[in-house]
């Protein structure tokens, strides 16, 4: 048990109290990896801060995926040669304090070395499969090593952790497989986060077992970048863990994400039809509406079995919404294959979608593509994706009105001028509502709602019942 002012002995080095500033870009894989990082740096006495001008150690985990989180990367990480320079002087020494500057995720696992070369406010960078040897790294820094990358891959072939929990909230990322072998053409994740690796079922079980009895954990998000493939290699099923995990006492609502179509399987399927866990929502990538781009895309289905997987879905669970990824204006994409795309989103009639202009990423085949379309094109087509889809999630959620959702509350704050409270249902809808009194604290309980009004990116609610933290 340490004290405020107590150290903490690792090796041969003194770890007094420090504090440490993390910025997390991207998906929830590495909202996972951040977990886990805070946790380990725990034990050599970090505390996490939300103020970047009092930390000791400043770590960036970054994503490659997309070109607004590497551009925002590089524009934080340029603030942090100020920070470096202007950090106040510590009163026992009469120095500067020592700011520690790090990068890890996807952009580190492809640039590190170049990263630490081009920048010297950088001390060293990290990649994706090292984040559990965070504590070693921070170890060579504070002993007065700079300027190194640690970007090597884990080549055992059992994939087995257990999962970090910082936050103190009731919800849980629990990460079952690692990896993709998909390969599709614009994507760089097979090389940020390299081939699949699946965690054996009983491990996983035993793991959320062990967050909903000890740690008060109620809902899990199972997560991979392809998680549908999960078990492949141990020649076990998404399905079948979906099913154990459904007899967990305690667990209230299971997540998972994210899917590929192509390896949606009947057992899955079935999953959704029988499990009373599972939550009524699917995000299943689709990218495009067009036979001719899926080809390009290297995406391995057609529409028409995309559109086939979301029939058996909705038969299996009536409840179920399904959103999507679409990215607009893919390499050489025509007026007519832009068209499919929008006659998709009427055919497939999404809860909501996460869209995106292309911007290649280097090392995939999409970026040595010659390209005909300019920005401008790329701009007008996902302004019209954005405009169509936006009238046929107002058109769905209009049926909302007056049905009753189970809501796990997430935060306060203001609505339109007015303090309300913020959670999401099953279907992972935020819903906003008014406390019965001010003074109501709502925070992290579960609560029936009915809903009231809804448009297209809100939703209204009125509180029924209050049931607590827990539900048994």
């Amino acid at each position: 048990m340490t004290t405020e002012n107590s150290t903490v002995k690792v090796g041969d080095l003194e770890f007094p109290p420090r504090k440490v500033w993390m910025k997390t870009y991207g998906c929830q894989m590495n909202y996972h990896d951040t977990e886990r990082i805070l946790s380990h740096l725990s034990g050599m006495n970090f505390t996490a801060t939300s103020e970047k001008a009092e930390a000791d150690l400043v770590i960036f985990n970054t994503c490659a995926v997309r070109d607004l989180a590497n551009q925002k990367f590089y524009s934080h990480l340029g603030e942090t040669k100020k920070l470096k320079e202007s950090k106040e002087i510590d009163p026992e020494t009469g120095f500067k304090k020592n700011v520690i500057v790090a990068a890890g995720g996807c952009i580190a696992q492809t640039e590190g070395k170049e990263l630490v070369a081009k920048y010297k406010q950088l001390d060293f960078a990290f990649g994706t499969d090292v984040v559990d040897n965070i504590g070693e790294m921070v170890y060579r820094a504070y002993s007065g090593e700079k300027k190194f990358a640690v970007t090597s891959w884990d080549r055992s072939e059992n994939y087995s952790i257990e999962t970090k929990i910082t936050q103190g909230t009731p919800t849980a990322f629990v990460n079952i497989i690692k990896g993709c072998d998909k390969f599709c053409s614009y994507c760089i994740v097979p090389f940020t986060r390299g081939r699949e690796k699946s965690r054996r079922l009983d491990e996983v079980v035993k793991d959320v077992s062990r967050l909903v009895e000890h740690s008060g954990i109620q809902e899990v998000m199972l997560l991979g970048q392809n998680v549908n493939s999960y078990g492949k290699d141990n020649e076990e099923s998404l399905g079948q863990l979906i099913m154990e995990l459904e007899k967990i006492p305690g667990l209230v609502r299971l997540r998972y994400t994210t899917s590929h179509p192509y390896d949606v399987t009947d057992d899955l399927v079935a999953a959704h039809a029988h499990s009373k866990k599972l939550a009524n929502h699917l995000h299943l990538p689709v990218q495009s509406g067009s036979n001719t781009v899926l080809q390009r895309m290297l995406r391995e289905y057609t529409v028409e079995h995309y559109l086939t997987l979301l029939q058996k879905m909705r038969t299996a669970n009536p409840e179920i919404i399904i959103s999507s990824d679409i990215i607009a204006g893919f390499p050489n994409e025509t007026e007519e294959e832009h068209q499919a795309t929008l006659k998709l989103l009427d055919d497939a009639q999404f809860d909501f979608i996460y869209s995106y202009a292309f911007s290649p990423r280097k090392g995939t085949k999409a970026a040595k593509m010659n390209d005909a379309i300019n920005d401008e094109i790329r701009g007008r087509r996902l302004r019209e994706i954005q405009a169509k889809q936006l009238k046929i999630q107002e058109n769905i959620r209009q049926g909302m009105i007056g049905k009753t959702f189970r809501v796990l509350v997430e935060e306060k704050g203001l609505n339109k001028g007015v303090a309300k409270w913020t959670g999401r249902t099953s279907c992972y809808r935020l819903v906003h509502f008014e406390p019965e009194t001010p003074e109501n604290d709502y925070q992290w309980h579960w609560v029936d709602v009915e809903i009231t009004s809804a448009t297209a990116l809100s939703t209204q609610g009125k509180i029924l019942r209050d049931l607590g933290k827990k539900i048994q």
